[in-house]
């Protein structure tokens, strides 16, 4: 009987706790339908037959605008074409100018350059055909030197040379000293003759060195001068500077006719 009346305590007990939970829940859903505020819907107002109305046409159809005609703009299209060409072509001919301009100093630093190289060359040759006239002299005093060393040699070799000089030499066989004075000289003679050939040769060779180097002195002079010349003298007219642009010509102002009198 006990437990009989505990199962139907405990059995009202959990009806009690699942109709508090459903009211709860029902409360909750009942504000949340509340914090949303309805929208308003628009009430359409009634015509009235007497009252004019006020007809929208902002959802009608717009008609396509026209094509504009480019027949205007065709002719300022084409001055903006034309000045843009005189103005490239001014811009070439600026460039034109300053290329020959370039052209020109270039060719001055050539000739001026090669000028230069023409003065050095003939400071060399100058030197060279010095130094060939110098040897030249020195070989010639030797060669003289030598031929009086010859005529020496033929005045010693006669017998009374000879016999004065061994009269010097204090000796019991004057002939043996006589004989080795004539041996000596005669060596002499012959080692100087073979010099003169040498010398001969060399003197030979340094004149034709000489004969050339002022040959190629005297070629590089007229060069040097006439390239002096060219630089000196004044521009021939109608050969000007050929660096200078010609100035474009300005077109010249038509008169303007004169006026009528009146009839």
């Amino acid at each position: 009987m006990k437990q009989s009346l505990a199962r139907l305590a405990l059995a009202a007990l959990a009806a009690l706790m699942l109709l508090q939970t459903g009211a709860q829940s029902q409360r909750r859903r009942t504000s949340r339908r509340t914090t949303s505020p309805a929208r308003p819907q628009p009430v359409r107002a009634p015509d009235l037959p007497d009252e004019p109305s006020v007809v929208s046409t902002a959802d009608d159809t717009q008609p396509a605008p026209t094509r504009r005609t480019t027949r205007g703009t065709r002719p300022q299209q084409t001055q903006g074409t034309q000045a843009e060409n005189e103005q490239l072509r001014g811009t070439v001919r600026d460039l034109s100018g300053q290329v020959e301009q370039l052209s020109g100093q270039l060719t001055q630093m050539k000739a001026d350059q090669k000028a230069m190289f023409d003065l050095e060359r003939l400071t060399r040759a100058e030197q060279r055909a010095e130094q060939l006239r110098t040897q030249l002299r020195e070989v010639t005093d030797k060669e003289f030197q030598l031929q009086e060393r010859l005529a020496e040699i033929a005045y010693e070799s006669q017998p009374d040379a000879i016999q004065r000089r061994s009269a010097l030499i204090g000796s019991l066989n004057p002939s043996a000293v006589r004989d080795a004075i004539a041996q000596q000289l005669e060596r002499e003679r012959v080692r100087i003759n073979k010099q003169l050939e040498l010398l001969a040769t060399s003197r030979a060779r340094l004149e034709a060195s000489v004969a050339s180097a002022d040959a190629e002195v005297d070629r590089l002079r007229q060069r040097v001068e006439a390239n002096d010349q060219a630089q000196q003298s004044p521009p021939t007219p109608g050969t000007g500077n050929p660096n200078l642009v010609a100035p474009t010509a300005q077109p010249s102002p038509s008169p303007t006719p004169a006026a009528q009198p009146p009839i």
